[in-house]
Parts: structure tokens; C-alpha cells; sequence
């Protein structure tokens, strides 16, 4: 049940991004990606508390090239866990990594300029809320 949510507000965030893989000019990874970014809110507001710690195993699964057991990644405030070398590689080391074709969709909740860097606009959605 709590799982629905999350995949329901990381939908509500991120389901409008158009940017398709199957797209042919500029796809720059073998997976599909979607980038929110966040204007204003920061990481401990009360809106990311229950999702927070997503992606925090993954990091480092995908910094050091460990298996990876599943064909969605999300990640939330993942420059939280890296160093701003491991931010600017981040999604190079992604693409490289060995199960890198299990690999379907990476979603990325963000304020980190080195990580949206990574991405075409198209990619990206810039995230607001009403009480921001």
C-alpha cells in the first residue's frame, strides 16, 4: 500500500516528462530518464520525509559497479550520499555499469546543478509547489 503512494507521487511529480528513450535525437543513456528538479523545498521538508531514503543503496551500487536487482531506479536527493566528483560522474558511471540493460527507468528527485547538468531539458522538470 505505501508503495502505491510513492509510485503514485513520484508520478504525480515526474509523469509528464515527454522526453522519451525510444526518441532518437539526443538520447543520451540506455534507460529512460526523468529529472525533477527542486526549486525551493529542501531535502528535510516534511513533503520527502516518508520517500527520503530512496535510492540511498543504489548509490553506491552504482559508484562501485555492484549488482543491481532491479529495472527502475529511483533517487531521491542522491547528492546527499556523494561527493561532487561522485555527482559529476554519476550518470556516466550509470550507463557504464554492467546491468545497465536490466535497466528500464531511472527517476531523480534533485536540487543538484552537477547532476541536472547530466541531462537534455526535455529530461527535466522544475518542481514547485503553491506554498514554496
Amino acid at each position: 500500500m505505501i508503495m502505491q503512494s510513492v509510485k503514485r507521487m513520484i508520478e504525480e511529480m515526474l509523469g509528464d516528462i515527454s522526453y522519451s528513450k525510444d526518441s532518437n535525437s539526443g538520447r543520451l543513456f540506455p534507460f529512460m530518464c526523468r529529472v525533477g528538479c527542486v526549486k525551493k523545498r529542501p531535502p528535510r521538508h516534511s513533503y520527502f520525509e516518508h520517500i527520503l531514503e530512496m535510492g540511498r543503496i543504489d548509490v553506491e551500487r552504482v559508484l562501485k559497479n555492484k549488482f543491481i536487482n532491479k529495472d527502475v531506479l529511483t533517487f531521491i536527493f542522491p547528492e546527499r550520499w556523494m561527493s561532487v566528483h561522485e555527482q559529476q560522474q554519476f550518470m556516466a558511471l550509470m550507463s557504464q555499469h554492467k546491468d545497465r540493460d536490466k535497466l528500464k527507468q531511472v527517476d531523480i528527485i534533485t536540487s543538484a546543478p552537477l547532476i541536472i547538468g547530466s541531462f537534455h531539458r526535455e529530461q527535466i522538470k522544475i518542481l514547485e509547489w503553491d506554498d514554496d
